[in-house]
């Protein structure tokens, strides 16, 4: 008689967390074509089967002003998913990013005995670290897409296996492309994908190109918004004229052009990881309200800002980390955003050759992020053999899956 199709439930509130879950199911299918998915997801994982239970903007939200008036929808997606866990018995609860509403979904279900999986670590690594505890009481698994985070959690006793990060095969063109062509004179800005971060930092930023152009005057500059509005809001707080040489790239087209560029002045976030991984030499900033920035130095226990940073001085559970001095790119955090410090740290990064230190710290981190097979099968390896083997699930936490 055949064996009934299992029925798993996936579940993604962001357009980055859909992206991941479309890999895993694609790679689920190629080995279980009959497999059910259930739950909630954007449009790429619905094009792969998912029968969707709430919709993934229900829980899409950031910022407390706009969680408030979303409270009424997160409540009621959480309801329905959780009435499926109970009515449909899927053999797994998967998670992707959303750490949040996943924890309040385990939460929800526990009592159910339903394995979850956590795909993509919360980063309590970076504040409020006793969260572990609890976070090993609600997740059987956590899939994580950053190095330094299995031995991290291990310490806690929650399994937590690397799987690669996405951006790594995301960018590998590009990054051969930087590899094989030759770098232009260039110097790309990345203020940031919010209004607020521009405010921040775009001024300051044309304020330092500008200092640089004294010095360097064939320099040219690449100004990396998501849009078009985004580059008139930067144009609107701080213009700038044509023959200043600065070119505005937007959304997918700026990894192309950053992999040609000599180095980058970046504001600290995602954009850090995806300049390391191309391989460029950068100069990271950030500057906040002086309010958000107190909280944040009482909250925050990691010594550096930028991810790069970070895989290369991996934080350890229950200790409030400091600073080495070897980094793969400078930081300069609120006060210290200056014209004049930017732009004494930009010099060397602009020169043909990028300063021995950020060579090997882009070495290290392209490294520790290695994996021999791309992220869906790593995470699928392991979903597969905990639905198989439940006792993984009591493991140190450290445990790898095959290179074969």
């Amino acid at each position: 008689m055949p064996e009934s199709p299992r029925t798993i439930m996936l579940v993604a509130t962001e357009p980055s967390a859909t992206r991941l879950g479309a890999a895993l199911m694609e790679a689920w299918q190629n080995v279980q074509p009959n497999v059910v998915f259930i739950g909630m997801g954007g449009a790429e994982m619905q094009a792969r089967g998912l029968v969707q239970k709430a919709p993934a903007e229900a829980a899409a939200v950031m910022g407390l002003a706009e969680v408030i008036p979303a409270i009424p929808r997160i409540r009621k997606a959480l309801k329905v998913l959780a009435h499926a866990v109970e009515t449909e018995r899927p053999a797994l609860v998967l998670t992707i990013d959303g750490q949040d509403f996943a924890a309040r979904l385990a939460k929800a279900t526990r009592h159910l005995g339903v394995p979850h999986v956590q795909y993509v670590a919360p980063k309590v690594w970076a504040w409020r670290q006793g969260r572990v505890h609890s976070l090993a009481k609600l997740f059987t698994h956590i899939l994580s897409i950053l190095p330094f985070e299995a031995p991290f959690f291990a310490a806690s006793g929650l399994p937590t296996t690397y799987v690669g990060h996405p951006m790594v095969s995301q960018l590998a063109a590009y990054a051969q492309m930087r590899r094989t062509q030759p770098h232009s004179h260039t110097l790309a800005l990345l203020p940031g994908s919010r209004a607020q971060e521009w405010a921040h930092h775009w001024p300051i930023m044309l304020a330092t190109y500008r200092r640089l152009r004294q010095l360097q005057p064939t320099l040219g500059a690449l100004l990396v918004v998501p849009d078009a509005a985004a580059a008139a809001r930067c144009r609107a707080w701080a213009p700038w004229a044509e023959t200043e040489q600065i070119e505005v790239v937007v959304a997918e087209q700026r990894f192309a052009a950053l992999a040609t560029c000599r180095a980058a002045l970046a504001k600290s976030g995602t954009n850090n990881l995806e300049l390391a991984v191309l391989g460029v030499p950068a100069v990271v900033c950030y500057r906040m309200h002086a309010l958000t920035y107190a909280v944040a130095r009482w909250l925050v226990k990691i010594p550096y800002v930028s991810l790069p940073n970070v895989v290369i001085n991996p934080p350890v559970m229950g200790q409030k980390g400091r600073k080495t001095g070897h980094v793969v790119y400078p930081e300069f955090i609120q006060k210290a955003v200056t014209p004049e410090n930017l732009a004494r740290a930009l010099v060397p990064m602009l020169a043909p050759k990028p300063p021995a230190y950020v060579a090997k710290g882009l070495a290290q981190v392209a490294a520790a992020l290695e994996t021999p097979r791309p992220p869906a099968e790593m995470a699928l390896e392991i979903v597969l053999n905990l639905l198989e083997k439940p006792e993984i699930a009591r493991g140190t936490g450290t445990q790898k899956p095959n290179k074969a």
